[in-house]
């Protein structure tokens, strides 16, 4: 999975598997960024989009190579559009796909929220520990359904995407550790990294326990079962935390 956008496809291979095909996972993921900008286009730059802290980051790091600020508000679900457009096109495969495949991706992510939700209740903090930013106040379930997709869009995005496969680029092309190594580190590093992320200072060490554990888990979902499952199952946890 880590080495998905390097896979071509042609018309004598077989397809990869589901979860590394960025089609199916474009339009699986379509709906939540559909109503994910319907909220943010309603509240405008000073709602949703602040409450959620890697979608803020995103903003900002697009704001400092001067895009508009249109761009910035939008930014997260116009990088994860372009990105699976061009790994798309850059893996050659066809441009088609059946109905049940993105529902398939839809059915594992709401399947792989078990475990986060019966971690977080088993530490007794699954009203309190969202998968977003520290401290976040409830808003209206419109609102918590947009800061819950945008968490998981932009996290997802940024530790699993981008963060495993740069780190296992790292040490598998440059240090020349076995791809396998390499993986199982970059899960690591990037969950330690997810970890750090939502301030673990400020929270009881359960707590910050249940988020290293899930920024594992996400971790292995998306290197196993590719990113729109990742993704799905971190909006399924935090939509019950939030509005639950």
């Amino acid at each position: 999975m880590v080495n998905q956008m390097h896979v071509a496809t042609n018309a004598s291979n077989p397809l990869p598997p589901l979860g590394e095909r960025p089609l199916p996972t474009l339009i699986a993921l379509l709906p939540c960024m559909l109503v994910l900008e319907y909220v943010l286009m309603l509240g405008g730059d000073g709602s949703t989009a602040h409450r959620v802290l890697a979608h803020e980051r995103i903003g900002e790091t697009l704001h400092f190579f001067g895009l508009s600020p249109v761009f910035v508000l939008h930014g997260t679900t116009i990088l994860v559009t372009v990105v699976l457009l061009m790994w798309q096109w850059l893996s050659a495969a066809p441009w088609k796909l059946t109905f049940r495949e993105p529902l398939q991706l839809w059915f594992e992510g709401i399947i792989a929220t078990a475990p986060l939700l019966a971690g977080a209740a088993f530490l007794g903090s699954l009203h309190s520990t969202p998968l977003t930013t520290p401290a976040l106040e409830s808003g209206s379930v419109l609102d918590s359904m947009a800061v819950a997709i945008g968490a998981g869009l932009s996290e997802e995005f940024l530790f699993r995407m981008v963060g495993i496969l740069a780190v296992h680029a790292l040490l598998a092309d440059l240090c020349r550790l076995p791809s396998a190594a390499a993986t199982i580190i970059a899960v690591v590093l990037t969950a330690a990294a997810f970890t750090w992320y939502h301030d673990p200072a400020s929270m009881p060490g359960s707590t910050v326990a249940f988020i290293a554990a899930a920024g594992l888990y996400l971790g292995a979902l998306y290197v196993l079962r590719g990113f729109a499952v990742a993704v799905l199952a971190h909006i399924g946890y935090d939509l019950v935390v939030l509005i639950g």
